[in-house]
């Protein structure tokens, strides 16, 4: 192999470890996901991903977590949940001119799902196959789309500054292509008619 090329590779590699060292020695592998109980645990590995990691990213074995380094260690295959999570945001940031504006545009949104989650839902809107409240307050959703699964969370972080409840996706990509504002809106829509039934 050219000198050049066993440098880079060792660059890569020093780096790769640079990385991991960051965390420490790796946690005890969970029994179970926090959330839903399931026992499917994937663990996410960061940094800039060898072979090797790339091959066992595609037999999903791992979940490959990027080059920036975050909480989550572990990831649950059934809901898609992810931790040590990240702080969930609190409050706003920024000018208090963006922050008036970005509650309101938040308002007219959740104003307009309102509205529409009282009509009869589209034939390619998704179904929700579970929901659960977390500790915390956030409401969390399973939907299932003619594509795929998505996971999302009903938000309160704004309604103390007087703001409205925000759906968030925490999970599952649309394939390629897809127009990725209209399935966050079917999301929410999905969540809101399904928080509005009797057994819900």
């Amino acid at each position: 192999m050219p000198r050049a090329k066993v440098k880079q590779k060792k660059k890569v590699s020093e780096s790769i470890n640079s990385l991991a060292g960051l965390f420490g020695p790796p946690p005890p592998r969970p029994t179970e996901c926090p959330d839903c109980g399931s026992d499917s645990i994937l663990p996410i590995c960061y940094g800039l991903p060898g072979p090797e990691m790339q091959e066992k990213g595609r037999r999903h074995e791992i979940v490959l977590g990027g080059c920036v380094l975050s909480n989550p260690r572990w990831h649950c295959k059934d809901c898609f949940n992810s931790w040590p999570e990240d702080p969930p945001p609190k409050g706003l940031n920024g000018i208090p001119e963006w922050q008036r504006k970005h509650l309101a545009e938040k308002a007219a949104e959740y104003a307009s799902l309102t509205a529409d989650a009282a009509l009869p839902p589209q034939h390619d809107e998704p179904t929700v196959e579970n929901c659960w409240q977390r500790p915390d307050g956030r409401k969390v959703f399973l939907l299932r789309f003619p594509w795929g699964r998505m996971r999302i969370e009903k938000r309160f972080h704004l309604v103390p500054l007087g703001g409205t409840p925000v759906y968030d996706i925490r999970a599952g990509l649309p394939p390629m292509g897809a127009d990725y504002a209209r399935v966050h809106r079917q999301a929410a829509l999905a969540a809101m008619r399904f928080e509005r039934r009797p057994s819900a």
